[in-house]
């Protein structure tokens, strides 16, 4: 899979905002939701950074895999990244997350607040 070209990323010590400057919208990421967003950048597998979380998080690997691998499909129902024409990674799908992962990223709308005007 690749980072898609029209998002933009920053990265904090509270996680991350990614911005798709083609589809004007912004996401934000918790610091778990970051560390699966770097490791995707540096093209690791959904596998491979599944087991880095299971180690570092004390968590199944089955449960990283199936957190890592929902997080993947919302990056890429919003557009944020593109499957790889040799990777197919809802092969390995488990069941929906629970506990540590399951709330990843919020979305923020990039619409403007309309003007209240003042008194």
């Amino acid at each position: 899979m690749k980072i898609s070209e029209h998002v933009r990323t920053t990265i904090t010590q509270d996680g991350a905002v990614l911005m798709n400057i083609k589809g004007g919208h912004m996401v934000t990421l918790n610091p778990i939701g970051s560390i699966i967003w770097q490791q995707l950048s540096d093209g690791r597998s959904p596998e491979q950074i599944a087991e880095h979380l299971a180690l570092e998080f004390g968590i199944s690997r089955e449960q990283a895999l199936a957190d890592v691998n929902e997080f993947v499909e919302q990056l890429q129902a919003q557009h944020l990244i593109e499957p790889s024409e040799r990777q197919d990674f809802r092969l390995s799908l488990g069941p929906k997350p629970t506990g540590l992962f399951c709330n990843l990223f919020g979305r923020r709308s990039s619409h403007a607040v309309p003007d209240r005007g003042s008194k």
